[in-house]
């Protein structure tokens, strides 16, 4: 009896052996499957050229304003709004007759003082009257003349011409309307748009920096030496023609802290127009740069970090990057070397710590 009780104790005793066993595998084989897989990437340093976007103006090379001289009603308009004139085109008459008016007393007048000066001459070589009083009929008439003159000049201001080659701007004014030198709005803009100004700006640390990345003692040498540059207009094309920085603002806009600068752009099509904006992009280019992802970084309290793996596990780490991507990625001024391995997405599934399995992946 009591060898039966043993066999039973013993085979129980297998029996619970292998049932422990056996639990014992599965746990493993769960704590093992239960270790996330992330894709990793590792940090190599390539040559790489950043475009920096600056927000612009866009003006004619002149946009002159067309203002009347005279008052007087608006008799004709000669152009159509965005139409192209010449130097010395007509654009505007106004009908102002009290200036013919005056034109034709001037004209009176220079008369009478000729027929007092040609009667005076005569009078003085036989001695009737001194040589005073035909001095003072000839600068009568000098005095008349210039009276014409300047009548005929306002009877010329009632016919408006182009100063410039251009294109006409807005005309806010319509036949009929009464105009003067002191209206707020101009008859019209014409603007020389064969090329183009771009205005843009650059807060001071970065224009200082700007400045000492290129070579030249004077601002003129240090222009000569900034990269040519490109505009991308409102439609996010890019104008096919490159431009050049010209101008850099003596100073600086004290509410933003910022500097001015002009770069021109030919414009033989006349597809930019005065008035539009875009962006200025001036090229940066690294001979070795870092550059992560965007989907690779996340933000903490205003931080931008990424997961750095190490031993299988994850650590944040913060990073310092330049404002602007190069195709969804940052460029890496501060944070990661050369070597180092980082979560490559599903940042935001991870804690400090957290033990993964590693998929190192390539870009």
């Amino acid at each position: 009896m009591i060898n039966y009780n043993n066999r039973i104790s013993f085979l129980m005793l297998i029996l619970f052996g292998a049932l422990w066993s056996s639990c014992k595998e599965e746990s493993s084989q769960n704590m093992a499957q239960a270790v996330p897989q992330y894709p990793v990437l590792k940090i190599t340093e390539a040559p790489t050229t950043l475009q920096r976007k600056y927000p612009a103006v866009i003006q004619g090379e002149e946009d002159i304003e067309i203002r009347p001289r005279i008052d007087g009603y608006l008799q004709k308009i000669y152009v159509e709004e965005g139409s192209r004139v010449k130097k010395g085109d007509l654009l505007f008459k106004i009908d102002a007759p009290q200036y013919n008016e005056v034109v034709k007393a001037a004209q009176s007048a220079v008369k009478n003082a000729e027929l007092k000066v040609q009667k005076a001459t005569p009078l003085v070589e036989e001695g009737i009257i001194n040589q005073y009083e035909l001095d003072a009929a000839k600068l009568d008439l000098e005095a008349q003349r210039a009276s014409l003159a300047q009548a005929q000049a306002n009877q010329g201001y009632t016919f408006i011409k182009s100063p410039v080659d251009g294109v006409v701007g807005a005309i806010p004014y319509r036949t009929g309307s009464l105009v003067s030198p002191q209206v707020v709005a101009p008859l019209t803009v014409v603007s020389d748009i064969d090329n183009v100004k771009v205005y843009f700006s650059m807060d001071e640390k970065e224009y200082l920096e700007f400045y000492a990345d290129h070579e030249g003692n004077s601002v003129d040498d240090k222009l000569k030496s900034f990269p040519k540059v490109k505009l991308q207009l409102s439609d996010g094309s890019i104008l096919e023609s490159e431009g050049e920085i010209t101008a850099i603002s003596g100073l600086l806009n004290q509410q933003t802290g910022s500097a001015r600068l002009t770069a021109v752009f030919p414009n033989a099509n006349q597809r930019i127009r005065s008035g539009g904006s875009g962006k200025i992009l001036i090229p940066q280019a690294f001979s070795s740069a870092i550059m992560v992802p965007q989907k690779s970084t996340f933000e903490l309290q205003d931080k931008r970090m990424v997961y750095k793996v190490k031993d299988d596990r994850v650590f944040t780490s913060e990073i310092k990057t330049m404002p602007t991507t190069v195709d969804n990625k940052f460029v890496v001024t501060e944070g990661l070397s050369e070597g180092d391995i980082i979560v490559f997405e599903g940042a935001g599934t991870l804690r400090d710590s957290l033990q993964i399995k590693p998929n190192i992946i390539t870009q």
